[in-house]
């Protein structure tokens, strides 16, 4: 049995021996029966917890029901979108097979031009294109434009594929908002000939608000259209309608995915449910969002009055509880307040003071009031060895570094020693470790009785030593330098006779210089003075 269980087991025998029948009477009412009453206690605490769990379930699935209704109704949105581009690629497609036959008869297809545009309300202009990119001819609204080259990205994709295109949302000279869908032309052979192109003016809202159709949704969505950089085409809500370009969506937010939801915020700033579905034509994306907040209105409403009926039944067990626990918690809540603070001098007094009312806060007591005089020992003992070099008593690095903090808040200058053995190597090889360790220890000595008090000494590793000199300047650290190198000189060191030194100064103020270039100035010094024969000082 080690020294402290005996001490411990002693102390133990003399608390039960000579209070056994008082601590019987004071502590029936034991830590069990503490914990049956609050057995009781939890069932309605239970029920509290099961309103929140049914709430927060109820709301997560109604959230995911809302977005998943989401993303359905875009991506039916998305399909209407795709069946009106694939009607009118179609239907270009088949204009641009009869101008084949004749598209050297002007008249002709400045006709079928005119036909499809006044047919077709989904095109606000139709032009004849040769493979030039001249056109050709033109419907009658664009008729300026027969004999003009275009040179738009998309006249050149429609060129250089010579397949149909549907190109992105641009806006024109005239600053109207449009795309082109195009097929090409090809006589009976099969030769290229040119294209056929038509306008979708954007800039007219029953143009992408015919495609969308978005009037059945619920009241408080947006409905937005996003072409493949994330720019707004279109959108619609609360029963206003905007396709003039404005706004952009982080695409990245959708990741690469076709379709899908999530949660961001809409181009007013509130946070909002979205679904979305990816045209396959156009490649645009419908986003239908609508507030975060508004699909769990309603059952904050219901689980409100669920909660008014119960809350004065809740706040009398909540008070009944309160009571109850802060009374049985107070020992233990002030136990371990106090072990927080176990290192300090007046712990133990105030842990005396304590009124440990039950018998399990009365051992607890006992055991921390043993353990403190145990852990203000140990504290000590690890302190001094965490922070001193074990063989000279002198700061080690990591002490060093954390003290130098408030040495340097409480200096308005300090001067900067490092000092080396010199031939330390040779030391060991001739003499063993053993007398290269003597040699470093009574340095140590001659270290401490050249230091002032208040300088900060540290053995830095090996046989190199650091000194910090608070308020010193560079005359007074040189000539301690100078004093501690002579002193070293004619000292007899133990197994291995004379042995010398180099030293490096410098100097920073604290606040304006940094202390890591002043230690790498300090070491420049010391590897100057050894270069230049050792033995010496030099201040840098």
């Amino acid at each position: 049995m080690s020294k402290h269980t005996a001490i411990l087991c002693n102390i133990r025998g003399h608390l039960l021996n000579g209070q056994r029948m008082r601590q019987h009477r004071r502590f029936a009412f034991d830590l069990k029966r503490l914990i049956l009453l609050l057995a009781l206690v939890s069932t309605v605490i239970t029920l509290l917890t099961s309103y929140l769990a049914i709430f927060q379930v109820e709301k997560k699935l109604l959230i995911e029901s809302s977005l998943r209704a989401s993303q359905s109704y875009a991506a039916r949105l998305s399909l209407t979108a795709d069946l009106f581009f694939n009607a009118a690629q179609k239907q270009v497609a088949y204009s641009a097979d009869l101008l084949g036959d004749e598209f050297d008869n002007s008249d002709a297809i400045t006709e079928e031009a005119d036909r499809l545009q006044v047919q077709s309300k989904r095109f606000s202009s139709v032009l004849v294109v040769d493979k030039t990119g001249v056109v050709r001819a033109a419907s009658r609204n664009s008729a300026e434009m027969v004999g003009l080259k275009l040179v738009s990205g998309a006249n050149t994709a429609a060129l250089s594929t010579q397949n149909p295109v549907l190109s992105s949302p641009f806006r024109t000279a005239q600053g109207n908002h449009i795309m082109v869908l195009s097929s090409p032309i090809r006589n009976a052979r099969g030769g290229y000939l040119g294209y056929l192109a038509t306008e979708i003016d954007l800039s007219k809202s029953s143009i992408v608000d015919t495609l969308i159709n978005a009037r059945n949704y619920r009241k408080d969505a947006y409905i937005y259209v996003i072409d493949r950089e994330g720019d707004v085409l279109y959108r619609d809500a609360s029963g206003w309608i905007e396709s003039v370009p404005q706004g952009h969506v982080n695409k990245a937010l959708l990741g690469d995915r076709e379709q899908g939801f999530l949660l961001m915020d809409n181009l007013q700033g509130e946070a909002s449910l979205a679904g979305f579905a990816t045209m396959e034509v156009a490649g645009w994306t419908v986003l239908v969002l609508h507030p975060a907040r508004a699909d769990v209105v309603l059952l904050y409403n219901v689980m409100m009055q669920v909660l008014l009926y119960t809350l004065p039944i809740v706040i009398l067990v909540f008070i009944c509880i309160w009571l109850l626990t802060r009374y049985i918690s107070m020992p233990l809540r002030q136990l371990a307040s106090r072990a927080d603070t176990m290192d300090s001098e007046d712990v133990s007094q105030e842990i005396e003071q304590i009124n440990a009312w039950y018998y399990e806060s009365s051992k607890l007591k006992t055991v921390m009031l043993q353990g403190i005089r145990l852990l203000h020992k140990r504290i000590e003992k690890l302190s001094t060895e965490a922070h001193t070099d074990p063989m000279t008593g002198l700061l080690n690095r990591r002490g060093f570094y954390e003290l130098v903090d408030k040495q340097l808040t409480e200096a308005s200058r300090i001067a900067v020693i490092t000092l080396d053995i010199d031939h330390f190597k040779k030391i060991n090889d001739t003499y063993g470790h053993d007398v290269g360790d003597v040699v470093i220890t009574q340095l140590a000595r001659l270290i401490l009785d050249s230091s002032r008090e208040g300088d900060l000494l540290c053995r830095m590793g090996g046989e190199e030593f650091l000194l910090l000199l608070p308020g010193a300047s560079v005359t007074q650290a040189i000539q301690l330098a100078e004093r501690l190198r002579r002193q070293v000189e004619s000292h007899h060191f133990e197994g291995a006779g004379n042995v010398t030194i180099s030293l490096g100064v410098t100097h920073f103020y604290p606040g304006r210089d940094n202390i890591d270039g002043a230690l790498k100035a300090a070491d420049k010094a010391l590897y100057q003075a050894k270069n230049e024969g050792r033995n010496r000082v030099i201040n840098l």
